[in-house]
């Protein structure tokens, strides 16, 4: 599966919400629902599980105050990755726990 790295380093390409959309299917938009009823107490309806991609315009609604796309932005940067702080200590948490570990399909 080809790659489609966020800002951040989350591979969309794997993300079960990102493939919810591009594949329209429910069952998906419904795993990735109970996810985040699950692991952050989220509960959204099932159509708002929609993303074409971190650096679309069209990104899921979680993501839209993402701090790393707004940094990379101001930086005038392509990813975090090449920022010259990288990794700020707010990236090294979030990567550690989240990026590429959460609410993917391998």
């Amino acid at each position: 599966m080809e790659q489609n790295l966020c800002f951040c380093g989350h591979d969309c390409a794997r993300c079960v919400t990102y493939l919810a959309t591009v594949q329209d299917d429910d069952a998906l938009r419904e795993r990735s629902r109970e996810f985040y009823g699950k692991s952050f107490g989220i509960d959204l309806p099932a159509e708002e599980f929609r993303c074409l991609g971190g650096r679309s315009d069209d990104v899921f609604r979680l993501c839209r105050e993402c701090p790393f796309a707004a940094c990379c932005r101001k930086r005038s940067v392509d990813s975090c990755e090449e920022c010259p702080e990288f990794p700020c200590a707010m990236l090294a948490e979030y990567r550690r726990k989240y990026v590429n570990k959460t609410n993917q399909i391998p």
